[in-house]
């Protein structure tokens, strides 16, 4: 039981130590809405979050392989961010046009997988913080129209280990580590090109 208790922390130490600097896109995601102080603001959040998280859900979903690691349940957040970008008064037909990410792929593993699963799950950990901000500043949105951040409500640590313990059972050999490891790094660096492609940025012809 030990020996697999310290290779679930050696999985997730990994995959966080090994996509630190990647991750700087996603933290900059929440550091926005944390300066959020209008509807406007926060809804900005929302539609950028449903244009990557719906085609990723989606890819993820269609995965084989994937139910043994870790509930399949968890992969409708886009719907709980549907549900709230409707409740701001986005019409259904405006949420449907919302740009979506076009260059995630469809995986043939789920170790793959797991790695771009990594990011969505990874991003519920500053959801806590990022609700009371919210709640602070647009009370009404957040007692409405946050059900996205408020995914696992007060069980966001417990929801995280659960996933590290599906890590750990995925991780049973160093191959399976590294294509974990390099399905998140990948995903990271689709979602700062997604990012670059919002603001309007230069890109490269390289995802890295």
């Amino acid at each position: 039981m030990q020996r697999q208790r310290s290779l679930v922390i050696r999985a997730v130490q990994r995959l966080d130590d090994e996509t630190r600097q990647l991750r700087v896109d996603l933290e900059a995601e929440a550091a926005a809405l944390l300066a959020a102080t209008t509807q406007e603001q926060y809804q900005r959040y929302l539609v950028r979050a449903f244009g990557f998280i719906s085609p990723l859900e989606r890819s993820l979903l269609d995965t084989s392989g994937l139910a043994p690691f870790f509930d399949l349940r968890r992969l409708r957040k886009h719907v709980l961010i549907e549900h709230d970008l409707l409740t701001l008064g986005v019409k259904s037909a405006e949420v449907q046009s919302i740009p979506q990410c076009m260059w995630i792929p469809w995986f043939d593993n789920p170790w793959t997988a797991l790695g771009w699963t990594y990011l969505i799950e990874h991003n519920t950990l500053a959801f806590p913080n990022l609700f009371r901000h919210v709640a602070g500043v647009l009370p009404g949105e957040a007692a409405f129209a946050a059900t996205y951040l408020k995914v696992y409500g007060g069980a966001t640590s417990e929801m995280w280990k659960s996933f590290a313990d599906g890590l750990d059972v995925a991780a049973k050999t160093p191959e399976n580590l590294d294509a974990i490891i390099a399905g998140a790094a990948a995903g990271l660096r689709h979602f700062r090109r997604w990012r670059n492609v919002l603001d309007g940025k230069s890109l490269s012809t390289r995802t890295g």
